[in-house]
């Protein structure tokens, strides 16, 4: 479990979104504006990603979320363990 939230923080950091284990809305309150929404942009664009990706159009957020998560895992393992 501890691998996976390293990994997933490595993902979403090289991805350029917020790291989802904190408290994103605390987070996004710190960022200046443009910052903001830059990253909020990122994180919809990986969503619409997944969603794409697993050809599954009826998918829940949490089922969205899950994904997401999972490919930031996915990017955090390759660049830890090339």
């Amino acid at each position: 479990m501890h691998n996976n939230l390293i990994h997933e923080n490595i993902g979403a950091l090289e991805a350029g979104v917020l790291i989802p284990a904190c408290d994103v809305k605390a987070e996004l309150a710190k960022m200046s504006h443009e910052d903001a929404h830059r990253a909020k942009r990122k994180w919809r664009k990986l969503m619409r990603r997944v969603k794409k990706s697993s050809g599954n159009v009826s998918m829940t957020k949490n089922m969205q979320r899950y994904h997401a998560r999972r490919y930031l895992r996915l990017i955090g393992r390759q660049i830890l363990n090339p």
